[in-house]
């Protein structure tokens, strides 16, 4: 292993792989002292720098129950200052390199499930998702709420979460997701999905979007009549907000219909709210019956191009300027056979940077759930595409690739796209668990293994949503604790950590 400076907020290695942060490191005599900046070399080598630590509240009880508790995190816009949102209602406000909590407040009964700053920095919006589905614009400076808009409205509302049965709370109306434009506009995607199982057919889905002015008016809502009856996973907008890109998968039970097939994604028109046009996914026969999403759908910065991830291992690309072509599509995780059992990786996130670089991610080998073969619990074999990092060039083509054994969920990038996060987890029976967030350079010469410039590990598991600062300059990975199932031990904490 390579000797390891030993600097408070800044050090450097002598050669360039990856290695696990800690929170000392043993000192070495006359090393260089260099912390990573945004306008350094690509040639640089780096270790992560923990550079604060944000102690969130007790969530022991939901872990015991074997639940993760959801938690957003987002830089303003200068990088200065982070904004989180807790599973129990709590919303904070960090100084990142003053090292202190600025203001935070008991805002939600239940979580505050987005977060997202203004243009300016100067207001933060967010949204619950609770029995009112309340979305507030408020000061950034001192969290003073100025306006609020209660989802539930349209949504219709819901009875309180029980603590014993965690999942409720997403019965409840919420926001899942919420976009800042270039102009101070807001978008919001408003749900509200209960019944049996809001990821069964036999469940109640209402869905809204909104576009609000920075002050709170709306200015649009669709559909304008009233909400959707159908689940909508996700959806994105580019900065501008021209187009906006959503995935509609089920009806609701009671009415059976809607405007679109289930698995369509839909585009609408940023300045109305009106549709443009539609693509309906075929599933993938005869292994699959349905089309599923997950948060897998991205807009490019400029509004020229979608990415598309399916449960099925396919990923998609579409030309938005040009409504109509056949996308690009790729089958990085789609079933293959081994030994005669289709094997297949899901396709989870996806992400288009500034840069046009697309980034797609496939998760761990599984067994198709509609394959004809029911007796076949487990892949026989991996999937060669299985827990794969793909970087794909404007011309469609991958131009690099990362695999380490870790499952990767969700991206992010700089403004500029040349640093690139994401949040990881592996479970070996050998090397047990492991999970942190991997920080690569997409300018360095090589693959995806000479671009990867450090992975910041730690000791619990590690949540879906964190955050790069525009700049580059840091991230926030939000950290979660875990039940031992050898021992019955709470291994972790509850607790965002600020890295350089």
């Amino acid at each position: 292993m390579n000797r390891i400076l030993s600097v408070a907020f800044a050090a450097v290695i002598t050669a360039a792989p990856p290695v696990r942060a800690t929170d000392v490191w043993p000192a070495i005599p006359n090393a260089p002292r260099r912390c990573r900046t945004p306008g350094g070399r690509a040639e640089d080598p780096h270790l992560p720098c923990r550079i604060g630590k944000v102690t969130l509240e007790n969530v022991s009880f939901y872990v015991r129950g074997r639940w993760q508790p959801d938690t957003f995190v987002r830089f303003s816009p200068d990088g200065r200052f982070l904004a989180i949102g807790s599973y129990t209602g709590k919303m904070r406000m960090w100084n990142v390199y003053g090292n202190e909590m600025v203001w935070e407040d008991q805002i939600a009964e239940g979580m505050v499930k987005r977060v997202d700053f203004s243009p300016d920095g100067r207001m933060v919006y967010f949204a619950e998702q609770s029995v009112d589905g309340f979305v507030y614009g408020a000061d950034a400076r001192t969290g003073e709420i100025r306006w609020r808009f209660r989802m539930a409205d349209d949504l219709l509302s819901g009875r309180p979460a029980a603590k014993e049965h965690p999942y409720e709370i997403y019965s409840l109306p919420g926001c899942y997701r919420l976009k800042t434009l270039e102009g101070g506009d807001l978008l919001v995607l408003g749900r509200h999905s209960w019944g049996d199982n809001p990821m069964m057919k036999r469940s109640r889905h209402l869905i809204r979007i909104y576009r609000f002015t920075p002050g709170g008016e709306l200015k649009w809502a669709y559909p304008p009549q009233g909400p959707l009856p159908m689940a909508v996973t996700y959806m994105d907008a580019d900065d501008r907000g021209e187009r906006i890109a959503l995935l509609a998968t089920q009806r609701d039970v009671l009415t059976k219909t809607g405007p679109f097939p289930e698995g369509t994604m839909v585009v609408l028109d940023g300045s109305s709210g009106a549709p443009s046009w539609d693509y309906t996914f075929e599933p993938l026969t005869p292994y699959f019956e349905e089309v599923r999403f997950w948060e897998s759908i991205s807009v490019s910065p400029d509004g020229a191009g979608a990415a598309v991830g399916m449960s099925d291992g396919r990923t998609f690309l579409f030309d938005l300027e040009n409504a109509g072509p056949s996308p690009f599509v790729f089958s990085f995780g789609a079933p293959i056979l081994i030994s005669g059992v289709p094997v297949s990786a899901s396709a989870t996130y996806t992400h288009l940077a500034p840069d046009h670089v697309a980034y797609f991610q496939t998760g761990q080998s599984s067994v198709p759930y509609a394959s004809t073969m029911e007796h076949v619990t487990a892949p026989p074999g991996p999937h060669p595409g299985a827990r794969m990092l793909t970087a794909v060039g404007e011309d469609g083509e991958p131009i690099w690739r990362y695999r380490s054994g870790h499952s990767f969920q969700n991206f992010w990038t700089d403004d500029t796209g040349r640093y690139l996060l994401t949040s990881v987890f592996r479970d070996d029976e050998r090397l047990g668990w492991e999970a942190g967030a991997m920080l690569f350079d997409t300018q360095r010469e090589g693959g995806g293994t000479a671009k990867l410039v450090y992975f910041f590990g730690v000791a619990g598991k590690t949540h879906y949503h964190a955050d790069l600062a525009r700049d580059g300059a840091a991230f926030a990975l939000v950290e979660t604790p875990y039940r031992d199932p050898r021992t019955d031990d709470l291994i972790g904490e509850y607790a965002v950590h600020i890295v350089r």
